[in-house]
């Protein structure tokens, strides 16, 4: 699918790509062709990071060996930690995820070993760690452990935040696990916005992979792109 931009960059082809498409069928959202209501509805958010970063949904065993996978990425490294603890407590969230992204570059650079998509399965781990053991540290000077064991990624971040407060096998526990698994498909791809246009044009230089992350991120920061979902969140409160 050939995207042209609107808005400020109206009439420019951004590209073409198979892996998301926005709009093109009425209001429908797809990933590599699966329609964003059946996956959400059939899948989780494992599978649905399975299909955007390798390319097709995961068998059975797949998937197993996946979520295992993805369990052994947990943890973060000391010194980020430390750099976590010194960072303001008044940042905004996003700045400390664009600085985690940067920091983390330089503690586990990009090499023939560990390329785009093992650093993708990488971040998925420790974006949710880094974001709330800034979070705890900051609201209460607590150095939490971020080696918990938790069966999905939604689940490993609730527990993270909430500790012994989530049960996950009471039906209040099962269904916030559910919301927050739903909202990470919702939210997992996007095709050609901001961020995303960012991040094609940093790779496009050969840069690595972090510093095309970091510029999503600093893109998304912005109150047009990522900031409007805050307004919309201050407008419901």
């Amino acid at each position: 699918m050939t995207t042209t931009k609107t808005g400020g960059l109206a009439g420019i082809v951004a590209g073409q790509t198979a892996i998301c498409t926005v709009g093109h069928e009425g209001d429908a959202l797809h990933y590599r062709g699966y329609s964003i209501f059946d996956l959400a509805k059939n899948a989780t958010f494992e599978e649905v990071a399975f299909l955007l970063i390798y390319g097709k949904l995961p068998t059975e065993q797949e998937l197993i060996h996946y979520n295992q996978r993805l369990q052994s990425l947990r943890g973060l490294p000391k010194a980020l930690t430390s750099a976590l603890e010194d960072m303001p407590s008044d940042a905004n969230p996003m700045e400390v995820l664009r600085t985690t992204c940067s920091f983390l570059g330089t503690l586990e650079p990009e090499n023939a070993n560990h390329t785009g998509q093992v650093i993708a399965d990488r971040l998925l781990m420790v974006f949710p760690a880094a974001l709330v053991y800034w979070y705890h540290y900051h609201l209460s000077g607590r150095q939490i452990d971020t080696l918990v064991d938790a069966s999905s990624t939604a689940e490993y971040f609730l527990k993270l935040l909430l500790g012994k407060q989530l049960d996950p096998h009471t039906e209040f526990g099962k269904r916030m696990i559910k919301a927050i698994d739903i909202s990470l498909i919702l939210y997992a791809e996007h095709e050609f916005n901001a961020s995303t246009f960012t991040a094609r044009v940093i790779a496009s230089t050969n840069a690595d992979f972090y510093s095309a992350i970091t510029g999503a991120i600093g893109a998304l920061r912005g109150n047009l792109h990522g900031g409007a979902n805050e307004a919309a969140m201050d407008f419901l409160q």
